[in-house]
C-alpha cells in the first residue's frame, strides 16, 4: 500500500511539476514576445524622434533668420530704402513667410501606452521623458500660433509696401517659399512698421532656445531608448547633422 501511494505521489508530483514548467515556459515566451514588440516600437520611436529633431532644426533656423532679418531692417532699414530696395523687400517678405508648424508623430507613443507595453520599459526616467515629451508638443503649438498671428501683421506691410512685380524666389533648405518683390513705397518703413516686425522677432527669440532645449531632451531620450534595447545596433541609424542651413539670397 505504501509503495502504491508513493508511486502515485511521485507521478502526481512529476505531473504538477511538468505543468508548472510548461506554464512558466509559456509565460516566459509570451513575456519575451511582448518585450520584443516593445523594443520594436521603441526602435520606431527613435526614427520618429530623429525626424522630429530634423524638423526642429529646420524650424530653429527659420526663426533665427527672422531675428537676423529684423535686426538688419531695424539697423539698416533707412539705408536699404535709399540704396537697395530689392534686399529690403526680400528681408521683409522672408520674415512674413518664416513661421513654423511642428507636427510631431505620436503614433508609437500611443501604441506603447494603449497596448500596455510601456509598463515593460525598465527605465523610469525613459518612461517619464516619453510621457512629458508629448505634453511639451502642446506648448510648441501655442508659441507657433502667436508667431503666426504676428506674421499676419507683417504680411500686411508686405502687401502695402512692396512692388506688384516679383524679382526673385525665396527658398529655404531647398523648399520654395514663394516669390518676393522689391520695396516700392515712397517712404521708409515707419516706427510702427518696425515695431510690428519686432513683435514677431520677440516671439521668435523666445521660441528659439525653447526648441534648442527640446532637441537636447530628444537626444537624451534617444540614448535612453538605445540603452533600453539589448544589443542595439547603432549603425542602423544615420546621424543627424548639426549644420545650420540658411535662406538663399543672404547678405
Amino acid at each position: 500500500m505504501r509503495t502504491f501511494l508513493l508511486k502515485y505521489t511521485v507521478e502526481f508530483f512529476v505531473l504538477i511539476t511538468g505543468l508548472l514548467i510548461t506554464f512558466y515556459i509559456e509565460d516566459q515566451n509570451e513575456l519575451n514576445y511582448k518585450i520584443e514588440l516593445k523594443n520594436q516600437s521603441l526602435i520606431r520611436l527613435i526614427r520618429n524622434i530623429e525626424n522630429d529633431i530634423s524638423d526642429q532644426r529646420t524650424n530653429i533656423l527659420k526663426v533665427d533668420k527672422t531675428i537676423s532679418y529684423y535686426n538688419i531692417i531695424a539697423e539698416r532699414g533707412d539705408e536699404l530704402f535709399e540704396t537697395d530696395k530689392d534686399s529690403l523687400g526680400y528681408y521683409l517678405t522672408a520674415i512674413s513667410r518664416s513661421s513654423t508648424i511642428f507636427l510631431s508623430n505620436v503614433e508609437e507613443y500611443l501604441t506603447l501606452r494603449n497596448s500596455g507595453l510601456i509598463e515593460l520599459i525598465e527605465s523610469d526616467t525613459l518612461v517619464m521623458l516619453i510621457q512629458t515629451r508629448t505634453a511639451g508638443h502642446q506648448a510648441f503649438k501655442k508659441i507657433e500660433d502667436k508667431i503666426i498671428e504676428a506674421e499676419k501683421e507683417v504680411a500686411k506691410i508686405v502687401a502695402a509696401k512692396t512692388a506688384k512685380i516679383s524679382s526673385g524666389d525665396i527658398e529655404f533648405r531647398g523648399y520654395y517659399h514663394g516669390r518676393y518683390s522689391p520695396y516700392d513705397y515712397h517712404e521708409p518703413l515707419t516706427d510702427a512698421d518696425i515695431n510690428t516686425i519686432r513683435i514677431m522677432a520677440n516671439e521668435c527669440e523666445f521660441y528659439s532656445p525653447f526648441i534648442d532645449r527640446f532637441i537636447l531632451n530628444d537626444q537624451r531620450l534617444i540614448e535612453l531608448i538605445k540603452n533600453e534595447i539589448p544589443n542595439f545596433n547603432d549603425e542602423d541609424f544615420e546621424d543627424l547633422s548639426d549644420e545650420r542651413m540658411t535662406f538663399s539670397n543672404d547678405d
